[in-house]
């Protein structure tokens, strides 16, 4: 994606100090446990990256325009200024109080006049109360000593640093389908998921959902498959239907893993009036087993009509998932226009 420059006239950030904070709550952003809404349409994406995909119009422009701000008090000056990379820099941070507090880390790689340089972009997310600092990544040890979640943002940045750079991190592209908002998600010693369904509907009652899942890598071949033939069989239990076959896609990322997919469905859901289908892909990485599903909630019928019937979503959820693929961040990004944040 081409880069968005920054002219000189967005500068209206110009006097402000590096760390100065934003008030209240900032544009597009809402405080949950995993910290995003949802990736953001193509025709909102300012920058490239983490931050063109996964945070609104308006907080990609603030930042621009703090940056571009810097940027013009340097010495010399500097307006030809554009953002050439995004990343989630850091896990992001829950503050458990009576109201919780969630603190995220991106970094800004901009080419300002034709030199490199990274910007770290600490968002404070709390009710009437949030904050946004951008510093120079090289003179943010001072922000640190003041703010300890910064601080702590800061070394977790550094040891995400060093995993990606052991090839021990993958990242999950994950491009969810427009207006998909996040309906639950949970943390663990087992793994981590979030589940993401159609504006206004929620997790309980939905017709399409998105769920992802990180699950604890054993170092055993097959775990993948014998995850999916496991669905299988449940669903032909609880449905009474037969287990359906596993597909073997190929090998993942750097010939760590396989990657497989499935088709579940399930003509009646017990004690509901209407059938499911969902397509389930695997991927072994080199730090999680990522289960990712892309399911629908149709007329409940027989097997014959629901499988008819269920022709153009099982399409639709596999040209989704076609999009879904690890990149090994050390190798290059260029596959992960829309990396999951975690």
């Amino acid at each position: 994606m081409k880069a968005r420059a920054l002219v000189a006239a967005a500068l209206i950030a110009a006097g402000q100090p590096a760390t100065a904070a934003d008030s209240g709550p900032l544009p597009g952003e809402i405080v949950t446990r995993i910290g995003q809404v949802a990736a953001v349409p193509a025709d909102q994406r300012r920058v490239p990256g983490f931050a063109g995909a996964w945070r609104r119009a308006e907080a990609q422009d603030k930042v621009v325009e703090r940056i571009a701000a810097l940027e013009a008090r340097s010495t010399p000056p500097c307006r030809d200024v554009q953002v050439t990379d995004t990343v989630q820099a850091a896990p992001d941070l829950i503050e458990t109080r009576p109201a919780p507090v969630h603190h995220a880390l991106e970094r800004w790689t901009v080419s300002a006049c034709g030199n490199r340089r990274q910007y770290d972009v600490w968002y404070r997310y709390e009710r009437d109360a949030s904050r946004l600092v951008v510093a120079d990544s090289d003179a943010g040890d001072f922000q640190a000593v003041l703010d300890p979640p910064y601080r702590r943002l800061r070394e977790l940045a550094a040891a995400r640093r060093a995993d990606e750079a052991a090839g021990q991190v993958r990242w999950l592209n994950l491009p969810l389908p427009p207006a998909s908002l996040p309906a639950g998600n949970s943390h663990g010693p087992g793994g981590w998921s979030a589940d993401f369904v159609p504006a206004g509907e929620s997790i309980r009652d939905w017709t399409q959902l998105v769920s992802v899942q990180g699950l604890p890598r054993r170092n055993v071949p097959g775990q993948a498959l014998a995850l999916l033939e496991g669905m299988q069989a449940a669903r032909a239990r609880r449905c009474n239907v037969p287990a359906g076959p596993v597909e073997a896609l190929g090998w993942g990322d750097g010939q760590r893993g396989e990657t497989l997919q499935t088709v579940l469905v399930c003509p009646r859901v017990p004690d509901t009036n209407f059938a499911e289908l969902a397509v389930v892909k695997a991927i072994e990485g080199p730090d999680f087993l990522y289960v990712i599903q892309r399911a629908w909630r149709l007329p409940a019928g027989d097997a014959d009509r629901v499988r008819a019937d269920s022709r153009e979503p099982q399409a639709a959820a596999e040209a989704f998932l076609a999009g879904v693929r690890l990149c090994d961040p050390a190798a290059g990004k260029t596959d992960c226009a829309a990396p999951f944040p975690r």
